[in-house]
């Protein structure tokens, strides 16, 4: 540990150095990735040996997010070189970053060093973690096999209400960034859950009830398990229309609306849809992690929420400052490239027959809108929707579910999408009838690629109805949840200013109430017994959950000596990179 601990602080000195002598030439940053290279190398050996899952996902994404910075500051040198400028605000931001993670995994080091439980303090406790224990508990219930006399119905209800509330919590953070069309329902929802909740608590502090307790218990499963079907469905549609408006609300639109004094009014519309966007964007983020299928994939997503944090605190108030500093302009790269990396992890992770059979729905909808009133601003959105289908396939993993006979329809479907976008080009010498039968043989081709992609899941022992939703009158969106607010927004791995505001908002209950929920759900990780697999893969390819704890700590341990594996090659490139670049000067 100690010669982990001097190498970290000769890290942390060089950045320190940097700042006050400000020297940080492509010299420097070659020595610090030196540094770094060792650094890394000895705490990839360290981590093999003792430390818990939870710090290894905390190590590798500071060393991520520390290789990315890195990067940054080498485009930064770059651009200095050709421009003859400095560019003291970007060396500064990134620079910083490098320390916060630095410092970060200083205190993972030692407290793990010194036997501490390691805080998942990056996205908090899962909805799905939320949801496999409250069926669990709710298990105790239902099941014939338990001994009823035995369970302490009390403490087991007050248990079920703990862990609906941050349930419930959860669901209203992404309500608060859903489409407008999945607020109200998804409030219904929630009081549903609510209700149900109440009930059956009210029957637990009667003694002897059993068959009632059953009955509540059944019931607000299924309501749970109707809450849950809705989001994974809520969830896909926001994906789609976060693509769409991260490619209409553009960082370079911004800045050429900022540039003109006369469209400053529009501009401050577009920055607020666009920091809305953002926050799309990391709720999508966050339930994405708890479905990754691998630690690659989930620190990737982990990595570009944590740079997202930081941009949101600085990219639109560098285009505010001066719409044409290199800063910004270097900001502005550094966001397209993690939107991109962004974009890919999702692609891998989402399931491919339920983001088809979602965007067949959309384009179901809209096209019956559209044939009683043209709109071809509609329809190119609908064609941009398209186009993340085809990047959905464009990856090796997701082109292997499609059978033999959709590989044609799949050749079919890019042809089409292509004759969709010609007949856009031109739509001002077409006829719209003309223009809505290519779509309709786009929404045919994509009919028969739905029913030769093969279902990813693993079939579930029920299967449930789609959910149909009656709200009863009087509700309104948020009025019958009294007493429940959204779950507090947790900072992934940087404190920013905007992450203080928030976390200073939050009430102190709400944190007693998610300390409840861990201390629980570390007895249950041992014996879960999942009465009725959960129906989440509509959105995500789901895990066998149900493997050993040795063979799963196993398989992290493996994961994780292979991503910071990854991580040293890349390092070793970029240093090798550094010193051929020094070495033609």
């Amino acid at each position: 540990m100690q010669p982990l601990k001097e190498q970290l602080d000769a890290c942390l000195h060089m950045l320190d150095c940097s700042r006050t002598t400000n020297r940080a030439d492509k010299n420097w940053l070659n020595e610090f990735c030196a540094k770094f290279l060792t650094f890394a190398s000895d705490l990839q050996i360290y981590i093999n040996k003792r430390l818990e899952l939870e710090a290894v996902e905390i190590i590798c994404l500071c060393l991520t997010q520390i290789l990315i910075c890195v990067r940054q500051l080498e485009c930064t040198i770059q651009t200095e070189e050709a421009s003859g400028l400095r560019i003291h605000a970007s060396h500064l931001q990134f620079t910083d970053r490098i320390t916060v993670c630095l410092n970060r995994l200083r205190i993972c080091l030692l407290s793990s060093a010194n036997g501490a439980t390691q805080d998942n303090a990056t996205e908090g406790v899962s909805f799905v973690k939320l949801l496999d224990s409250l069926l669990d508990l709710l298990t105790d219930f239902t099941s014939e096999h338990v001994d009823k006399s035995s369970i302490d119905v009390k403490l087991l209800s007050k248990q079920v209400k703990c862990q609906v509330d941050l349930l419930l919590g959860q669901t209203l953070s992404f309500a608060n960034v859903a489409l407008q069309q999945d607020k109200r329902a998804l409030s219904a929802l929630c009081q549903r859950v609510m209700r149900d909740c109440s009930a059956f608590q009210e029957d637990c502090l009667l003694a002897n009830n059993y068959s009632n307790q059953k009955l509540r218990a059944l019931t607000l499963e299924q309501a749970l398990c109707q809450l849950e079907e809705y989001l994974n469905e809520a969830l896909l549609r926001l994906v789609y229309t976060c693509f769409l408006d991260f490619q209409k609300i553009s960082v370079d639109k911004i800045r050429n609306l900022l540039r003109n004094s006369k469209t400053e009014a529009l501009a401050d519309e577009c920055i607020a849809d666009f920091d809305v966007n953002l926050d799309r964007a990391t709720q999508i983020g966050i339930y994405a992690i708890a479905f990754a299928p691998n630690l690659k994939v989930k620190t990737i997503v982990r990595s570009c929420l944590a740079s997202f944090e930081y941009l949101d605190t600085s990219l639109i108030p560098s285009l505010q400052s001066n719409a044409s500093d290199l800063h910004s302009e270097l900001l502005e790269q550094h966001f397209k490239e993690e939107m991109s990396r962004f974009k890919q992890a999702l692609q891998e992770i989402i399931n491919s027959r339920a983001f088809v059979a979602c965007y067949l729905q959309i384009l179901t909808n809209a096209l019956n809108s559209i044939e009683k009133q043209f709109d071809k601003t509609q329809l190119e959105d609908l064609l941009q929707m398209g186009f993340s289908i085809l990047e959905h396939f464009q990856l090796d993993a997701n082109r292997k579910v499609v059978l033999q006979p959709g590989q044609e329809q799949l050749q079919n479907f890019v042809k089409i999408l292509r004759e969709c976008k010609a007949i856009l080009m031109c739509a001002a010498q077409v006829e719209p009838e003309r223009i809505i039968k290519r779509f309709k043989i786009l929404r045919n081709i994509l009919r028969k690629l739905h029913t030769n992609i093969v279902d990813e899941q693993s079939k579930p022992t029920g299967f449930r109805d789609k959910v149909e939703l009656t709200v009863e009158p009087g509700e309104e969106e948020t009025g019958s949840l009294q007493g429940l607010t959204a779950s507090p927004s947790r900072s992934i791995l940087y404190n920013t200013q905007k992450q203080r505001s928030r976390a200073n908002s939050s009430k102190l209950e709400e944190a007693q109430m998610e300390r409840m929920q861990s201390d629980y759900l570390k007895q249950k990780a041992q014996n879960c017994m999942r009465r009725k697999e959960s129906l989440r893969t509509t959105m995500f390819k789901r895990q066998n959950v149900f493997v050993s704890a040795k063979l799963q700590t196993t398989n992290e341990s493996q994961s994780a000596s292979l991503e910071i594996s990854e991580i040293l090659n890349q390092l070793t490139c970029l240093t090798s990179s550094f010193s051929m670049s020094l070495q033609a000067k």
